[in-house]
């Protein structure tokens, strides 16, 4: 909880803090990003970097900033202080803004966090549930710390896509964000038979899902495969690309798009857990004048369920000088989450062996309902100011959508970007 409470003070006092009602995914990622930022802005102050020129790159025998001293400097200083900076802004976000927010969102009557325990390389929530907590809200408790990530790393793409290139000291923190998923699903243990004890997110919900959707087992060897998909991220490329020309060069990493016109395309498959099963995404990422779009199809099937959705996001559709405007949409059809008590209790659930004793009827399980989320995006600030004030508000109906509220709640978040 004090490197939660440090990271907030850092952004609040020298950075661009974005706030909504419980701290979601979407502000932590903000935070995140800007504090990820700060200390590449401070590192610049104490050591700053000469201006590599088109000669430079040309003749880089001549150049010492290309010895092979400097780039073992380089490399060094990304192995002690990138590395471990960002895997502790990165399990800040999964679990501050990923399972922290989830047991805000849901609020005291199914649970409280008691506390957080943050390492370099790892950190864990420390929850209390109530009675009134469901397996199918515990399953959106567990899966909340990875769509945290997957949030965080899709902001980072947005910023890499609005600039142009990829900064080879934020490029660790974009590859371990992409493939938090995969890192979790190919360290776990086998297909779980009683509850997990060990705090292991792909074990809870393998248990959790099997156990609210006993028609359709789904096994650790089927999630691993599956999240192995996500290496079919160019993102996930450009990271590692862009981490060797920094260690080497000092330089940022171009993006290569696919040329449409006017336009440039890119397009990226991920998998994802999701309450009532796995889903796939296809994501779509276009760029026309330095504005990146972003749009994606989600779909999946499991215990008999068929669910999908698409959504759509441009921050800068409209553009003046004082400002911007820009949408954010997302529709879906997908299971109802669960908010009451199955046959058993959900404490009770986890104090027994698992059994394909049926929570909940058919008919409840293969309810499905239909969504949508719409919000506006707006900035405001003159160039003389010394920040930019942004502001998202709109409004979504009940249902899961990864980062936001699971009843229908509206949307609201907003900040100021400091200009350095």
């Amino acid at each position: 909880m004090r490197w939660f409470i440090l990271l907030f003070t850092v952004v609040m006092c020298f950075g661009s803090p974005c706030v909504d009602i419980h701290f979601s995914p979407y502000a932590g990622a903000e935070n995140i990003i800007t504090l990820h930022s700060e200390t590449r802005y401070f590192e610049d102050l104490l050591f700053p970097h000469p201006k590599i020129t088109v000669e430079d790159l040309n003749r880089p025998e001549d150049c010492p900033h290309f010895s092979s001293k400097n780039q073992w400097l380089r490399k060094a200083k990304s192995a002690c202080i990138g590395v471990p900076l960002s895997a502790m802004c990165l399990i800040t976000q999964h679990e501050v803004f990923g399972h922290g927010y989830r047991v805000r969102d849901l609020g005291a009557k199914y649970g409280k966090v008691e506390g957080y325990k943050m390492y370099v390389v790892g950190g864990s929530t420390s929850i209390d549930f109530t009675e009134s907590m469901t397996s199918s809200l515990r399953l959106t408790v567990t899966i909340a710390g990875l769509e945290a990530d997957a949030i965080l790393a899709n902001k980072i793409r947005l910023k890499w896509l609005s600039q142009g290139y990829v900064e080879g000291r934020q490029a660790m923190l974009g590859l371990m964000s992409s493939l938090s998923f995969t890192g979790y699903a190919c360290g776990s243990i086998n297909t779980p038979k009683i509850t997990p004890n060990a705090g292991n997110d792909i074990a809870n919900y393998i248990f959790y899902l099997n156990a609210t959707y006993p028609e359709e087992q789904v096994s650790y060897n089927q999630i691993r495969y599956l999240s192995l998909l996500n290496f079919l991220n160019p993102f996930i490329y450009y990271s590692i690309l862009a981490q060797g020309f920094y260690d080497a060069f000092c330089i940022p990493t171009k993006l290569f798009m696919l040329p449409i016109g006017d336009a440039k395309y890119l397009p990226s498959f991920r998998m994802a857990l999701t309450p009532f099963g796995l889903q796939g995404y296809l994501e779509n990422f276009l760029v026309i004048d330095s504005v990146p779009t972003f749009f994606y199809f989600k779909w999946g099937k499991n215990g008999g369920n068929i669910y999908w959705g698409v959504g759509f996001e441009n921050s800068t559709i409209f553009k003046w000088k004082t400002g911007s405007l820009g949408f954010r949409m997302d529709l879906w059809q997908q299971p109802n989450i669960l908010f009451e008590q199955g046959a058993i209790t959900f404490l009770q659930l986890e104090s027994q062996e698992f059994s394909t004793q049926e929570l909940y009827p058919t008919s409840v399980l293969s309810a499905r309902s239909l969504g949508a989320a719409f919000s506006a995006i707006g900035s405001y600030g003159a160039i003389r100011w010394p920040f930019r004030i942004f502001m998202e508000l709109g409004y979504k109906t009940a249902g899961y959508l990864p980062g936001e509220a699971l009843r229908e709640s509206p949307i609201v978040r907003g900040g100021f970007a400091g200009q350095f």
